[in-house]
């Protein structure tokens, strides 16, 4: 069904057409009128043919895009057809007349149209037209005015997307339809008194559809930026306790607490402020507190004066989350998105080929590279935007994944724009004391002596023993000082201290069992965690490791039912291959998460959290570690060393918490209860499959051992339950990447997925068992998905797309893949041209591993017979300005057809494969490649096909 949006376009085409045709073939009305109202006698015949014809050729164009799939298509298309009939007839009649010399001016062609109204085919056309016109207006009415209608519903959908991302533009679809509205359901008397109705009401209808367009634009955009975890991490740090890091904001007298000069940071002009502190001193805490404290937006209005308006946006890092909680991407996509719902108006400029791109497909936009994002923080950072500037925190820099240089680098480019304040917290690392030593900051742990104590007196008065104690015996006051003094500044051991002092506080409890409990406890968060590590009973303790491991080295915070799925495979090993298909009921749900949250706390002592999540707009529990200095604790060698050792019970294969994974996501998949089909559960399915793909290829690159049991079950499972009408195999359902060169008519297998997610034992197995499965293949060869791995995922898993797998590639082609082999769905480019194309595309990227695995897949598939050669045409982007010759004016209006400035151009360009391989490999590489002698190739009866 064509967007309703765009058949207004449609429905514009066919008003225009009928009332320019009934103008013209009526005695009584004049069509072209100076700016002052007087009649126009120097519009030329010529003008008149143009306007006509560009009118007609509109109408044509938009019909021919229509898809008629709907009632209320097909009522349209029926309009458009007539429309079009009589246009082509009215057309004829124009330029079948013939003015005197001299006499080509419109008062002339108006004798010569009346004469021609004598004939009854001109009076049966405009009859015609007329009705047109009338069933244009009613059907238009009903559009604007039923709720149900293709329209209304559109514009609904818009309306509530733009109220859910709180995007800050203003919109008048609303007033528009209520306008069009009123305008169609006048009288047909009442429209013939006003010669005005017609254009006015084309205004509105363009109105709608450009005013509804850019939203839906907006929209689109925003949604590609937007992911699931972009909010998650603020949302799991603990909101900061009453009345503490008050401090902050104001000045205190009190000696314990430094000045920190950040109240006169918000003031003042000078763009970083550095938040330093050791672990678990309460960063986070901090930083969300800052957010969206409103003090702190008061303070920025003596930055922004009174013409900007301050606005707070923030990122958190978090090692422990999923990939694009730790990864630049995560960062600057999700600043992007809440910069441009609150500054839409930049939108075109920052998003120009995503605005620019309005092509059917792009409903669904491609994830942004980085380099993309690279380059919208450069233009970011030049604009001026009038009435904003944004103050932006972000929350962990030593939690990203990368360089610390790399991440410094970023961050001070973009603290260069005027519009831009950051404030920036980390671990103080020797790289963030040297690139922030000339900025302002503080050290947390220095500054919260006094919160400290707020927060354990307030925890340990709440307690009615400790406090009726308190009031016995004065020393209890002392006490508390001493455990504010072990603190040392940091609030996660004083958290897990008090904690763990309240369990065994009882009414029988005197000050010295509490102070010989407090001389047990270890001062630093390591040897904590090792005290409450060792501590899990003997019988347990299998168990217990094995929580850990797959906590530690899960992609992203597991679901919570993942543990009821590893309690029952530690208990019964091989559980989840020998699982039923069958999902939990609310009624099980609801206890199963009670007891395994018991469970949990009673194996892990509380250094793992449960945290409530919103997922595909589904609630739901996920599982993570209390603090990142856990993870960072077992994920030491020598405790990761004990947790694998204690894991693997004695005599069994060393135990492996990807294996663990692949086999409880296994039995997740199980419990989904997709038994009314995939369609309504994509990205939650594909969430796993993806997941369960990552673990698999980790188990091959360590154990070296495919996980084939539980592949092949994934395949099974999910087949049982593809929706009945799905003639295609369910790896079809997700979304192929941008661009013809990926599309696939439903040709994808499972062997497909899997070489795209370099599983080359795996693959190896599967060819070895079946090697027709290689030549088999419908669409895309094996071969090419191994060359070109890019996929849609709704995950983001650590393998950049640019990626290629060696070993995948040399085994494929070992086994006959043919890199010569024509394509016949992408107009039979060679497996060879196709990746040539693809790393030419991305010749750019900074990568150099990924560039060095291309030039080996390139050196093999020469040997193997790849034409070095080979010509292929693809495009360039070149920048060019708009000429005079390039704007065109209407007779019919005289206005001006505006053009972009500045229009990039896509140049065909004709390459060879040695002119690519220059562009992205050094120069001594090139003359390896031209070295190659090409091995003979071996011989059979498929060398005489060209399979496809």
């Amino acid at each position: 069904m064509l967007d309703p949006l765009t058949a207004l376009s449609l429905a514009s085409a066919i008003v225009q057409i009928t009332d320019f045709g009934c103008k013209l073939v009526s005695q009584s009305q004049e069509i072209y009128k100076s700016a002052n109202g007087a009649l126009k006698d120097n519009v030329t015949i010529e003008e008149i043919v143009k306007d006509i014809s560009d009118l007609y050729d509109g109408l044509r164009r938009n019909d021919s895009a229509f898809q008629r799939s709907s009632a209320d298509d097909l009522a349209l298309g029926n309009l458009a057809d007539k429309c079009t009939e009589v246009a082509g007839e009215l057309l004829d009649l124009l330029t079948s007349l013939k003015a005197p010399p001299g006499a080509s001016h419109w008062k002339t062609f108006r004798i010569a149209i009346r004469n021609a109204l004598k004939q009854s085919k001109v009076r049966d056309m405009e009859a015609r037209l007329i009705k047109i016109q009338r069933q244009i207006d009613r059907h238009l009415h009903k559009m604007v005015a039923d709720q149900q209608s293709w329209l209304c519903v559109r514009i609904n959908d818009i309306s509530k997307e733009h109220t859910r991302m709180q995007l800050e533009s203003i919109h008048h679809m609303e007033q528009l339809k209520g306008e069009i509205r009123v305008a169609t359901a006048q009288s047909a008397e009442h429209r013939a008194e006003n010669t005005d109705y017609s254009q006015n009401l084309v205004h509105k209808l363009e109105s709608l559809a450009a005013d509804g367009q850019r939203v839906a634009t907006e929209e689109r955009i925003l949604r590609s930026l937007e992911f699931d975890e972009w909010t998650r991490r603020f949302n799991d740090v603990r909101k900061a306790h009453p009345q503490t890091f008050d401090w902050m904001l104001n000045d205190s007298d009190d000696p314990l607490i430094p000045p920190t000069g950040f109240k006169h940071w918000l003031h003042s002009s000078e763009s970083i402020f550095w938040i330093s502190g050791k672990p678990g001193s309460g960063k986070s805490t901090l930083m969300k507190f800052l957010s969206g404290h409103p003090q702190v937006r008061q303070h920025l209005m003596n930055w922004t004066g009174e013409e900007a308006d301050p606005t707070m946006i923030s990122w958190f890092f978090w090692a422990a989350g999923s990939p694009m909680q730790r990864s630049k991407e995560g960062l600057f996509q999700s600043l992007l998105f809440q910069v441009l719902r609150r500054c839409p108006q930049l939108i075109p400029i920052i998003c120009a080929e995503r605005w620019a791109d309005q092509s059917e497909y792009v409903k669904k936009s491609d994830p942004w590279s980085l380099d993309e994002l690279d380059v919208a923080f450069e233009i970011l950072a030049q604009q001026r935007i009038p009435g904003k500037r944004f103050c932006i925190f972000i929350d962990g820099l030593d939690e990203y994944e990368g360089l610390p240089a790399d991440i410094i680098r970023r961050l001070q480019s973009l603290s260069k724009s005027e519009n831009i304040k950051l404030c920036l917290s980390s671990r103080p690392w020797t790289a963030f004391e040297t690139a922030f030593r000339d900025v302002k900051s503080i050290s947390l742990q220095d500054h919260t002596k006094r919160d400290i104590e707020r927060f354990v007196r307030d925890i340990l008065e709440k307690d009615e023993s400790f406090s009726q104690a308190e009031l016995r015996d004065k020393r209890y006051n002392a006490f508390v000082h001493r455990v504010i003094g072990r603190a040392q500044g940091v609030f996660l051991w004083v958290y897990l201290v008090v904690n763990e002092l309240l369990k065994g506080l009882s009414e029988e409890n005197k000050l010295e069992d509490l102070e010989d409990k407090l001389d047990t406890l270890p001062d630093s968060l390591e040897e904590y965690f090792r005290r409450i590590f060792n501590g899990v009973d003997r019988p347990h303790r299998t168990e217990s490791a094995k929580v850990f491991l797959i906590t530690a080295h899960a992609v992203a915070p597991p679901p919570l039912v993942c543990y009821h799925f590893l309690e029952n495979e530690h208990r019964s090993p091989g559980y989840a291959l020998k699982a039923k298909i069958r999902p939990f009921t609310p009624k099980e749900s609801t206890q199963l998460d009670k007891d395994v949250c018991n469970r949990l706390n009673f194996l892990c002592r509380n250094l793992l959290e449960v945290n409530e999540v919103d997922v595909d707009q589904m609630r739901g529990f996920q599982v993570d570690f209390i603090h990142r200095t856990v993870r960072d604790f077992l994920m030491t060698k020598d405790m990761h060393e004990i947790l694998i050792q204690r894991a693997t019970e004695n005599g069994k294969t060393k135990w492996s918490g990807h294996v663990a994974l692949c086999h409880v996501l296994l039995a997740r998949i199980k419990s989904l209860g997709l038994h009314d089909g995939i369609r309504n559960n994509l990205n939650a399915l594909f969430t796993v499959v993806d997941t369960i793909m990552f673990h698999a290829q980790e188990v091959e690159n360590e154990e070296r051992s495919p996980q084939t049991k539980v592949l092949n079950q994934i395949d099974e499972v999910i087949s049982s339950f593809a929706d009945a009408d799905m003639v295609y195999h369910w790896t079809n359902a997700r979304d192929p990447p941008k661009g013809a060169r990926y599309f696939e008519d439903h040709r994808n297998s499972f062997l497909g997925l899997a070489i795209q997610n370099r599983l080359t034992l795996y693959v190896q197995q599967a060819l070895d068992s079946n090697p027709q499965l290689l030549r088999s293949k419908k669409g895309r060869p094996l071969l090419d998905y191994a060359l070109r791995p890019k996929m849609v995922t709704p995950t983001m898993l650590p393998q950049p797309v640019e990626h290629i797998n060696f070993e995948m590639v040399r085994m494929l082609l070992d086994k006959g893949g043919d890199p010569n082999q024509k394509i016949s769905l992408y107009g039979n480019l060679t497996v060879w041209g196709l990746f040539l194309l693809s790393c030419y595309e991305m010749k750019d990227i900074e990568n150099s591993q990924a560039k060095d695995t291309w030039f080996k897949a390139a050196e093999l598939m020469i040997r193997k017979g790849a034409d070095k050669h080979l010509r292929v045409e693809t495009k360039r982007w070149e920048g060019t300005k708009a000429t005079p010759d390039q704007i065109s004016y209407t007779a019919k209006y005289r206005r001006p057809v505006q053009q972009t400035p500045d229009i990039p151009v896509e140049v065909p360009v004709e390459l060879t494969a040695l002119d690519i391989m220059e562009e992205i490999f050094a120069t001594n590489k090139i003359a390896e490649i031209e070295a190659i002698v090409p091995e003979a190739r071996a011989w059979t009866v498929w060398s005489w096909f060209r399979w496809s």
